[in-house]
Formats: C-alpha cells, structure tokens, sequence
C-alpha cells in the first residue's frame, strides 16, 4: 500500500472502544476517559507519521482496567480494525510472564532461587568457562545478572524447523549464537535472552511439561489470559494482527524456539489484566495471590543485587518525575513493538502495542504523554524520532536525493528531535539492500560515511553495497578503509580475501 493511502487508512479506521469495566470506581473512569481523549488526538497522528498501521492502549486505575481501545488497522489490506482483543506478539514482555511462571514453582518448592540450576538441568548443561558456573541461579537467570551471553533472538521464518530448546541453547538460533558464561555470575547487569531460555528448559525440566502446556494452564488460563498463547495455534493466528515491517509492509511474523524470551502473543485486553494482576489492594491482596504469593510479587517487582537498581525479577525499573517509580518491561519483534509500566503505590498502569517494526517511538511517545498525566510531568528522557523513520517516507514519495536533503537540513535545524546516530542510517541502507534498491542504499551508506568519518561500520557497508552493486574496485576500497579504522573487523577481512580470490 502506498504511503500517502496507509496514511489514510490510519486515519479513517481511528476505530475507538471505550470500556468501562465492571466495578471500576466510577471516578477512575472518568478520569481515565479524559486521558482518552488526549490519546484520540496523539495516536493515529503518531502511527501515520511512523508507518505503524495499528495500535491499541490500555490503562489501569486503583489496580483495574478502566479503559482499552484499538487504533488503525490490524489488516491493512482487509481494511480489518484493531480491537482490544487483537492479537500482537509482545516480544520481551515475553520474559516476564514467564518469570510468574518460574516463581510458582518457586512458591511450590520444585525450584530454588538460589541453588545452581546445574542442579535441575538434564538435557543442556552450561559450557566449561573460566568463570564458576554454580554461581548461575534462578535469581541471576531471572534478573540478567548470571552473567551470560546472547542479548536477544531473530526468530525464524514460517517455513523454518525449529531446534528444540537445547540445540538452541548450543547455538542453532539463526545467527544469535549460544548461551556460554561471559562474566562472573552475580557481578554486573546483562541482558541476556539466552538466560530465559534456560529459565524455559528449568520449567520443563521441574515439571515434565512443555513450557507452552505449562504458562497456559498454569498462569495465563488462570489469570483470565484467554487469548494468549506461547504458541502460534491456528486460535491464536486467527485472531491475530498482520505484522508490519518499518515501511509499513506485512512482514512474517517470526517463530521462536525461546518461547519465554521473545515467543508469547496476547492482546492489550489480557496484558492489561496480567499487568494489574501485580497491583495490591487497600488489603495488600493482589488478583494474582492466587497465581503467587503476594510476597513473592513484592520481590519480582525490588531490584535484585547486581542490577544496578534497575531490574528485578522479570520487571524493569524506570524512575519518573516527582520521586514515582515504576515497574514493567518493553518489547521489540520483527513487525512488533510493546511497553507497559505499572506503578505499584498508586496502582496505576499503562499498556501500549503496536503491529509495526517503527512501534517503539509510538509507545515513547504515549509513555511520556501518560507520564506527564499520572505526574504533572514530562519524562527526563524525550522521544526523538529515528532519523531513519522520518528519511522513509521522503525516499517512498520524492526519492533518495530527497531524502539525503531533508537529512542535512533536520541536522541543521532539528538536531535534538532527531537521533542522528551511525546506527541509524546503516539499518536505513540495509533495509534498502533488502527492498533491492541497492543504489539507493549507497547513498545512504555514503551519506553515513560522510557523517561519521572515523567510524570502521559505514565503510563496511559501503562496501558491501558496492559489493551487491557489482564494483568490485570500489567494494575493495571501503572494506580496506574499515579494517584500517578497526582491524579487529573479521568480516571485512574475510570479504577482501573472498573478493580477491575471485
């Protein structure tokens, strides 16, 4: 569809549901229902301006669920509207339903947080390093502070097998790698997607079941998740959005084997109750106690030793205006982004997902909306807009040479709105190399080359523009100015070797 049609579509399917939920405070509501008009006029401008078709918002007060919409379109092509009960990939959100998952077992007394999970580990165990691996624990898998590698996962196409959970954890994850110790268990914060996979083969192991079997019947069913699954059942597909790439084309949705890091689809209706579910009452009892232990929750939602105060177990940590703090997690897929924070003294909670690659400045930017209502204030960190994103539509309607203008000029007159980062014009270039608009894609590998001259990566993917292009001469050029800035850079030695062997 083209740009100025999905622009439309956007706006004409602005299909809105107010819900008030039963036995929601009335004053709540309304308070709520004022909110939503503020998002009525911030969300399909911001879905037209980032080429994400659709979206839906939830919000939470005094601990329930007082309102959830859809925005735009689930399907572009069928002209088919989200709703709450839309089905979205939520990403990493991904891990920390499942860490609920591993804490029931934790509360049962089938895991310990603090025993070596070498202890329960059957079909995968942790590779022989220099650093001690019985000082991997479910407190360190859970709280990113075990020390391990593999930040997050690809996926895998629809036509893909899929490994089973340990040939992934060894290292058949499409290009991610294995799980392999890095640093000493308990001495530093690092994201590691891998440590939930291990979490996930913990489950399976501690109870005999597969881990998608597990989460359904033993948290999501439970908690009223109706419509969300670890698994792509053909229930789950039929009522799912279409996911959207960053040019606002359908894009396969991706397929993990690490289900717990990046696998679970639900709609922001189930999100929204999982969310809440952490949320204490006047009583300090919580709707999920029988899921959990309130206590248990209460330390999910505390930093852990190691973190740095910024993650517990399973949820994030972000501090907002006026001395508030709130707890949730983001999560980014090809084709989907999510975010959602909860703040536990005030049971006050926020729940964005979108169906497109470009969703994260979307869910920012209503983030900071929200934060500015619970708070009186902005957020500390603002939302500037991917430079990549706002070059997209120029290059879709008025061509590259547009494009690299409007670049120069934005640096000029807009530098704080804009990241203006290497990182973001080489994923520009690339996403051109993958549409096969391969000139295209050197002048923005160019553009990024001019821009950060010292930088080794430009010049590396300058060459291998050049390279698709079919100069050789030029391809050689580029890949020996990157290994002359950074001559730790193995691919393009191995691409100069290849080239001269040719």
């Amino acid at each position: 569809m083209k740009l100025k049609n999905l622009a439309l579509a956007i706006f004409i399917a602005l299909t809105c549901l107010w819900v008030k939920t039963p036995g929601t405070a009335s004053e709540g509501a309304t308070d709520a229902k004022k909110f939503s008009q503020r998002l009525d006029s911030i969300v399909p401008k911001l879905l037209q301006e980032n080429l994400v078709p659709g979206a839906a918002v939830a919000l939470i007060q005094n601990g329930e669920v007082v309102f959830k919409k859809g925005y735009g379109y689930s399907d572009l092509e069928k002209k088919q509207p989200v709703t709450p009960q839309t089905g979205f990939n939520i990403g990493s959100i991904s891990k920390t339903v499942a860490a609920w998952g591993v804490m029931r077992l934790v509360d049962q007394g089938k895991l310990d947080l603090d025993v070596p999970v070498e202890k329960y580990l059957k079909r995968w165990h942790l590779p022989e390093s220099e650093f001690n691996n019985e000082g991997v624990t479910v407190r360190r898998l859970l709280s990113h502070t075990a020390g391990l590698s593999l930040h997050g996962y690809p996926g895998f196409g629809p036509d893909d097998n899929l490994p089973s959970v340990a040939e992934s954890l060894s290292g058949k994850t499409n290009g991610s790698g294995d799980v392999h110790l890095i640093m000493e268990p308990g001495t530093k914060w690092k994201y590691s997607g891998g440590g939930y996979t291990i979490s996930q083969l913990l489950i399976e192991e501690a109870t005999g079941q597969v881990f998608a079997d597990y989460m359904r019947e033993q948290i999501l069913r439970p908690l009223g998740m109706l419509r969300s699954d670890y698994r792509l059942t053909k229930e789950i597909l039929a009522g799912s959005s279409v996911a959207y790439d960053g040019w606002g084309d359908p894009t396969p949705n991706p397929r993990f084997t690490a289900e717990a890091a990046a696998g679970l689809h639900t709609t922001v209706e189930d999100l929204a109750t999982f969310a809440a579910a952490a949320l204490a009452g006047p009583d300090k009892q919580l709707p999920g106690r029988n899921i959990l232990k309130p206590e248990t929750i209460e330390l999910m939602l505390t930093p852990a030793p190691a973190s740095n105060g910024t993650y517990g177990l399973g949820y994030s940590t972000r501090s907002l205006p006026k001395a508030k703090t709130s707890k949730g997690h983001g999560g980014s897929n090809r084709g989907w982004q999510a975010y959602f924070q909860i703040i536990p003294e005030s049971r006050e909670g926020i729940v964005v997902v979108t169906n497109g690659s470009n969703g994260r400045h979307v869910h920012c930017q209503v983030f900071s909306a929200w934060t500015e209502w619970v708070t009186g204030d902005r957020p500390e960190r603002g939302c500037r807009k991917p430079i990549r994103i706002a070059l997209i539509p120029t290059i879709l309607d008025d061509g590259v040479e547009a494009a690299l203008k409007q670049y120069r000029e934005l640096k000029d007159t807009n530098p704080e709105d804009y990241i203006f980062s290497e990182g973001q014009l080489n994923n520009l270039g690339y996403q051109l190399l993958g549409k096969e608009r391969i000139k295209d894609a050197i002048e923005i590998f160019k553009l990024n080359v001019a821009a950060f001259p010292e930088a080794a990566n430009p010049y590396d993917s300058l060459g291998e523009g050049y390279m698709k292009n079919g100069d050789k001469e030029l391809a050689i050029k580029n890949y020996k100015k990157s290994l002359e800035l950074n001559p730790d850079n193995t691919n393009a030695a191995e691409m100069l070797k290849k080239m001269e062997n040719q």
